[in-house]
């Protein structure tokens, strides 16, 4: 059950992502700043991030325990938070 949770909160937090990463290309490309190159750079290290957690996740399940899950399961629910806040606030 909780991989599946994970598995959604880190689908979710993909999608989060890409969005965002849309939302600043199109900035760069009507602004040209290198400050939203920048986010462009760190959104699409974060989406890289993002695959291996889900890799690590799918692959490593059998090798974790209960505690380690419920870790990483509430660190990806925080960071999930925190993109659709980052994503609000840029959608403005």
């Amino acid at each position: 059950m909780a991989d599946l949770l994970s598995l959604g909160i880190h689908g979710l937090t993909l999608l989060l992502l890409v969005a965002l990463l849309v939302i600043y290309l199109a900035n760069y490309r009507r602004l040209r700043s290198k400050y939203t190159a920048g986010l462009v750079f760190f959104i699409g290290f974060m989406i890289a991030e993002t695959a291996m957690s889900i890799s690590f996740a799918v692959s490593m399940v059998m090798y974790t325990s209960l505690a380690a899950e419920a870790a990483a399961l509430t660190l990806q629910a925080v960071k999930a938070v925190g993109l659709a806040i980052l994503l609000w606030i840029s959608w403005e």
